[in-house]
């Protein structure tokens, strides 16, 4: 900044005061992508605040009112300002104090966390969750990958398993669809086949020991 020779003294300590400045978010524009900011008594025109990313990787993360940021002013120029969120205040403190976490904490109590730690990825949802691949989607783990779903879950798509399947429940196929097997099948308990058990304990009625063959389940 080259100071004017017409400012004063006094004008040049604003100017200077007013390079950074601290102050809270007042109001959100959405649309426009700009917050007013409450600094003491005084209310900042709309400000672009700072994202991550705004080229070709482009980052989306409002702040929210009552926010406490950072106001950069170049030149000491308010109106030409900048505001740069993500200061802890009381009024919203930090959601973590360990060192081993990232955190990312929702208003409606979603959180999501990684403790490196631990080497462990955590999220919890308190509403739905969504995957839209146009690809293939693929979970490789070399321990055991477990899913908890209280309400049940569906699974539209063809599924090929390469491993061994354990159900620890009941199994049942729709009327009307079918099931294709090839290799061999071993089964321990009864089978049964439109109610009728045709399982290795099963004797027919009306056969003769020797060559005879018995006919179909009655």
């Amino acid at each position: 900044m080259t100071p004017n020779p017409s400012h004063s003294a006094a004008e040049l300590l604003r100017l200077i005061h007013n390079l950074i400045r601290l102050g809270t978010v007042a109001q959100v524009d959405h649309a426009a992508v700009r917050v007013r900011v409450a600094i003491g008594e005084l209310l900042t025109d709309w400000l672009p605040w700072v994202e991550q990313r705004a080229g070709t990787t482009l980052d989306w993360d409002p702040p929210t009112v009552g926010e406490q940021v950072i106001v950069f002013s170049p030149g000491g120029d308010i109106a030409a300002a900048v505001a740069l969120s993500g200061i802890s205040s009381a009024a919203h403190p930090a959601p973590s104090n360990s060192p081993d976490k990232w955190q990312r904490a929702f208003p409606d109590g979603a959180v999501i966390e990684y403790d490196h730690a631990a080497s462990h990825l955590q999220a919890t949802l308190p509403g739905s969750a969504g995957i839209n691949a146009q690809g293939a989607v693929e979970i490789t783990t070399a321990a055991t990958l477990t899913a908890t779903a209280s309400g049940g879950a569906t699974l539209n798509a063809n599924t090929i398993i390469n491993g061994n399947l354990t159900l620890n429940g009941n199994f049942s196929q729709p009327s009307g669809k079918s099931a294709t097997m090839a290799g061999d099948v071993a089964f321990t308990g009864a089978v049964t086949s439109n109610g009728k058990d045709i399982s290795s304990g099963h004797k027919h009625s009306g056969v003769q020991t020797g060559g005879g063959k018995t006919g179909g389940v009655v």
